[in-house]
């Protein structure tokens, strides 16, 4: 690639976005079609016009200083989803609310906690969230509020990023708000429920943002760590409502009350105001990342902010290197971030976006979540996200602040992506999917079972509603001592003290750290992708810079680094084979059969590519022997007759 390539961008000198974009959307839109190098691209346009704002006024009104800290701030009314969410919560329900990106979730929960301090009232609340970068901008905002209000308001992050020292002081002294994540409440707090029994016990509300995240398997250990949390607080006489906001998607509701095993009052139909939309799909006539980095540039040009959201952190950082090489001036505006950034790395980044020191950003769906980085004008999509959910929450990300917004969705070569340019009408018509979550898998329902037995006996009278799914694991654990039965049958005890260091939620491995020649840590990547992304002889991305892995330490879980600058970047080539364990379920429906069951995977890096940076082109391979790593999972899998599959083959 080479800024031949790139073509000649549409003219106009650059300025920061400040108020409305640089120019005009719909006059863009028509500049893009006509553009000798775009226009023939462009597979697709649609507008999606604004929405007016729909206002209500809340059964129980606010303490007059949060009223006026509100119309301080520019708040002089709330929508009729926030009023909707803040009566329910008023009636002790808990409550859901599941409105677009940027409509002010947030305050569902923060005025509650804050009336109750307004009133002298003793509650205290915990926020949980997904991404610790959310944890923290919410912080802000909720100290914002609290300060604009006069009122005394204490809140502290209780995450992995606190030093210890600090997460003993806030132990000794809880805060009145505890903004944490689902690990640490699983490791930091009910593994250690004793030190917390003062908080605990005046918990008046749980908080469950982004509750979209807690799908699949992730969602599984979520499910117990909640169930762990109320039981806890049951027995220390609390009873807390659960308040949560998610994006948009279908039986939301449903999908909350099985996470949590708890009922909720669901407010799905927003009242905050939408501005219009503008949407391009393009379908490159080369390379998509190409088309990419034209339309960056030529949206930069234009005094766009803008985002692009890749599918893969190789893919981000080797944007981010494109840009730096052709466009070094814009570039000076232009960050990269993704999983992997050191905390103090990514909080710079959201500071310089929000500030409006950075023009665009490129990330992979890290950001794709409500932090709140400042007005963006523009987003691109480097393919299809997998969800009609996520294309939208990322879409959301983009004009926030009372403007319209352009999104493009640059097709890659995959059937999904290709089906969409054929069929536009189906991205915009189609529902947002449904959320998934398995409170009864049965190694997540085992292992958190023991740690349940840990904190507090399980008592088959009092805890019958949490028992009742797992009658059969459970026997079976006691059968296998895992845990130890009374002998009058009544409770249950765990073996081991503590076995909540053996379980980790989301499946990736502890965290290996990366440090370069002088020992000084550079980034961190979790066990599942250390060996593909920093074998021995791998190219490390990280910001645009080049580092050549030099050695791994296992048990130090550790990867030594030097900086370099090549022309290429690594590729890692894996081999993966699979064993049936178990069938657990079968079903045939006329020629085509189809298995559920117990699976062992068995995965090897076996080699990698040398890949040019500009052009990809394969410029070598090296063997490689590395150890396998296994891990258990369930799994789908079918057969169909040999015609099927052979007229398949043929599509």
């Amino acid at each position: 690639m080479d800024i031949d390539e790139l073509g000649e961008p549409l003219t106009g000198g650059w300025r920061q976005a400040a108020g409305e974009p640089a120019v005009p959307l719909a006059g863009l839109m028509e500049e893009l079609r006509a553009h000798p190098r775009l226009g023939p691209q462009v597979a697709f346009t649609a507008y999606l016009p604004a929405a007016a704002a729909a206002f209500a006024e809340p059964a129980e009104p606010l303490p007059p200083a949060l009223s006026a800290a509100l119309a301080g701030l520019g708040v002089e009314r709330l929508w009729s989803h926030q009023v909707a969410g803040l009566d329910a919560v008023a009636r002790g329900d808990n409550a859901l609310v599941t409105t677009p990106t940027a409509s002010g979730k947030s305050l569902v929960f923060h005025l509650p906690v804050l009336a109750e301090v307004a009133r002298g009232g003793p509650g205290r609340a915990l926020f949980l969230y997904p991404l610790k970068a959310l944890g923290q901008d919410q912080k802000g905002k909720l100290d914002a509020l609290a300060a604009a209000a006069g009122l005394d308001a204490p809140c502290a992050i209780y995450d992995g990023d606190v030093p210890p020292a600090r997460r003993a002081k806030i132990r000794r002294r809880p805060p009145r708000v505890l903004v944490s994540n689902p690990d640490m409440l699983h490791l930091g707090i009910l593994a250690h429920w004793h030190a917390w029994r003062g908080f605990l016990g005046e918990l008046s509300w749980v908080v469950l943002d982004e509750l979209h995240t807690y799908r699949g398997i992730f969602g599984s250990h979520v499910h117990h760590v909640l169930r762990r949390l109320l039981r806890i607080c049951g027995e220390l006489g609390a009873r807390p409502q659960l308040v949560a906001s998610s994006a948009t998607a279908a039986d939301a509701e449903a999908f909350a009350a099985a996470l949590t095993g708890e009922p909720f009052t669901a407010v799905g139909e927003s009242g905050a105001p939408r501005e219009g939309r503008h949407l391009l799909l393009l379908q490159p006539q080369a390379s998509p990342y190409t088309l990419t980095l034209q339309l960056l540039v030529t949206l930069l040009r234009r005094g766009l902010k803008t985002i692009v959201f890749t599918k893969a952190r190789r893919i981000t950082e080797l944007l981010y290197r494109w840009l730096r090489e052709q466009e070094p001036e814009l570039a000076r505006r232009v960050a990269s971030y993704r999983a992997g950034f050191l905390p103090e790395e990514r909080r710079r980044i959201e500071g310089e976006l929000f500030a409006g020191r950075l023009q665009g950003v490129i990330s992979t769906s890290a950001l794709e979540m409500g932090i709140d980085v400042g007005g963006l004008d523009a987003c691109i999509l480097v393919g299809y996200p997998g969800s009609v959910m996520a294309t939208w929450q990322r879409s959301g990300r983009v004009g926030r602040q009372g403007r319209e917004s352009l999104t493009a969705l640059v097709a890659l070569p995959d059937a999904l992506d290709q089906y969409f340019l054929r069929h536009p009408e189906a991205l915009l018509e189609r529902p947002c999917e449904r959320l998934v979550v398995d409170p009864a898998n049965e190694p997540v329902s085992r292992a958190h079972l023991q740690c349940a037995a840990a904190e507090l006996p399980l008592r088959r009278d009092q805890d019958a509603a949490y028992l009742a799914p797992h009658r059969r694991v459970v026997a079976e654990m006691v059968g296998a001592h895992e845990l130890r039965e009374a002998a009058d049958g009544a409770a249950l005890y765990a073996r081991r003290r503590r076995p909540h260091h053996e379980v980790g939620l989301r499946g990736m491995g502890e965290s290996w750290r990366i440090v370069d020649e002088r020992r000084r840590v550079i980034g961190l990547i979790d066990g599942v992708r250390v060996l593909h992304e920093c074998h021995p002889r791998a190219v490390y991305l990280h910001a645009g810079r080049q580092y050549g892995v030099t050695a791994l330490h296992p048990t130090e879980r550790l990867v030594e680094a030097r900086r370099i600058d090549v022309g290429y970047f690594t590729s890692a080539l894996a081999e993966k084979e699979t064993r049936i364990l178990e069938v657990l379920a079968e079903r045939r429906d006329g020629p085509l059969a189809a298995w559920l069951g117990r699976l062992e995977v068995t995965e090897r890096v076996v080699g990698f590519e040398r890949k040019r940076v500009f052009g990809q082109e394969v410029l070598g391979q090296e063997e490689l022997d590395l150890p396998p790593v296994h891990f258990a999972t369930v799994g789908l899998w079918w057969a169909a007759p040999p015609a099927l599959e052979a007229a398949l083959r043929q599509q």
